[in-house]
């Protein structure tokens, strides 16, 4: 999965009124779904296109998952890659996951919204039109960009935004 399992190419172009056949600008149009997802990603603090991530424990082996929504963790290893045993605890706002050995320990996890093979992908709709709209702005508006995203996706990103105290 990446980017454009979110929103694909055809998508953007017919939401750009673009025909499917003008294919000149496919990479700038491809290049900019990337970005807006990237963007949107890190406006809300959730993971939008499902994948598996990674991250290491401090010494004490244990660590707090933020990224929202975690599917599963896959499993944990220590410096010299053997597997160790591990537990996840479940909270409103994070994952914690303990192995049973300290150190600093890898931790695999699978974050991020499924493909749904009935349409597309669960990304909520109102995320996927604001990564729309941001697209939208930024092909209409490469020749004059301005910094941030389109008030309409922040208004449409506004209630997705995660709030972490870390």
């Amino acid at each position: 999965m990446d980017q454009l399992n979110v929103v694909s190419l055809s998508d953007a172009k017919m939401y750009l009124r673009l025909d499917l056949d003008y294919t000149i600008e496919d990479g700038l149009i491809t290049s900019l779904i990337k970005s807006a997802v990237n963007q949107a990603e890190q406006f809300t603090l959730q993971v939008l296109w499902q994948r598996e991530l990674s991250t290491i424990t401090p010494v004490s082996g244990a660590v707090k998952i933020y990224e929202y929504p975690l599917i599963s963790v896959e499993t944990v290893v220590d410096p010299d890659m053997a597997v160790l045993t591990f537990e996840t605890i479940e909270t409103q706002g994070f994952t914690e996951v303990i192995s049973d050995t300290a150190g600093f320990n890898t931790v695999t996890f699978v974050a991020g919204y499924g493909w749904n093979y009935e349409g597309g992908s669960d990304v909520p709709d109102d995320i996927e039109t604001a990564i729309k709209e941001m697209i939208a702005y930024y092909y209409e508006n490469r020749d004059n960009p301005v910094v941030g995203m389109p008030t309409i996706a922040t208004l449409l990103l506004s209630p997705y935004r995660r709030i972490t105290l870390f």
